[in-house]
């Protein structure tokens, strides 16, 4: 199976194995979520672009509609919506799935519709990431979450030598400089920054329970696959057929607290927090 998400994505709709490795980030996400929800009263949630995670597509925000949190999903690919759509119809939550054309320089939705606006790992299939962040503050009023590829990590840092000038691909958005300055040109400044999705496994395009053999956690790989007969996707956790799920893949979060000057050159992703400068009128003409 391609690993590339630019054109496996169709594959996880028709097998729904998502693997290890995307299973852990998504219950990684929900503890963040959990204290974003916590700290910012958040009463609705956006997520656009949806498209960047690999394994099943637009389901990575179903933590919140299973808290009972309005969600609406965006997506450029009106097929793959409509999959996003049964996708979330299979496990009884409700979304709003919107379309919207592929450069997002125009959300469907009036000023302020939305408490939180977020992606993950999406911002490197647009080309140009201003208009996109400058969307995302329009509609949204208390919070604006993003997670990227870490640049630190040394196979990230690998893959964008060897995908950089691929095309749909554009790693130059995946730039903390580059965001923090954009938002703040936006008038949002950034409260926290730092890593998440450090498991025990690299970063690398490979199937993680394959990779797991190769390194003697060969017991970690069967736990995993013997669940729904080899198939480890978290629909099976919020459709309510394997409850277990969440601890199994939680055991293995041991490298999430090591301190960030460590933990920056390990874990998969970085992500940051902006909140509205109130203070500073300055911004993008």
């Amino acid at each position: 199976m391609p690993m590339h998400i630019l054109n496996a994505w169709p594959d996880y709709f028709e097998h729904g194995h998502e693997g290890l490795g995307t299973t852990y980030e998504r219950f990684v996400l929900h503890g963040h979520f959990q204290r974003l929800a916590k700290d910012h009263d958040i009463g609705s949630v956006l997520e656009a672009p949806s498209f960047g995670m690999t394994g099943i597509s637009g389901i990575n925000s179903m933590w919140w509609a299973a808290e009972g949190i309005p969600v609406t999903v965006i997506d450029h690919d009106k097929k793959r919506l409509e999959l996003i759509s049964q996708a979330w119809e299979e496990v009884c939550l409700p979304v709003h799935c919107a379309w919207c054309p592929g450069d997002y320089a125009r959300l469907p939705f009036s000023d302020k519709s939305f408490d939180m606006g977020w992606n993950f790992a999406s911002l490197i299939f647009v080309k140009d990431m201003e208009p996109v962040l400058r969307e995302l503050v329009r509609v949204t009023e208390k919070v604006i979450f993003l997670c990227i590829p870490n640049r630190h990590n040394p196979f990230v840092a690998m893959r964008i030598r060897s995908h950089g000038a691929e095309k749909g691909l554009y790693y130059e958005n995946a730039d903390r400089k580059k965001i923090v300055h954009l938002m703040a040109g936006l008038n949002w400044e950034e409260r926290e920054h730092g890593t998440l999705d450090a498991p025990p496994w690299p970063d690398i395009a490979m199937n993680k329970e394959e990779m797991l053999r190769k390194i003697g956690l060969a017991r970690m790989a069967y736990q995993m696959e013997k669940q729904r007969g080899g198939r480890v996707c978290i629909l099976d956790y919020f459709a309510g057929r394997n409850g277990s799920m969440e601890d199994d893949v939680l055991r293995y979060t041991f490298f999430e607290n090591l301190p960030e000057a460590i933990k920056k050159y390990w874990a998969h992703h970085q992500f940051f927090l902006f909140t509205p400068n109130n203070s500073n009128n300055s911004g993008f003409s």
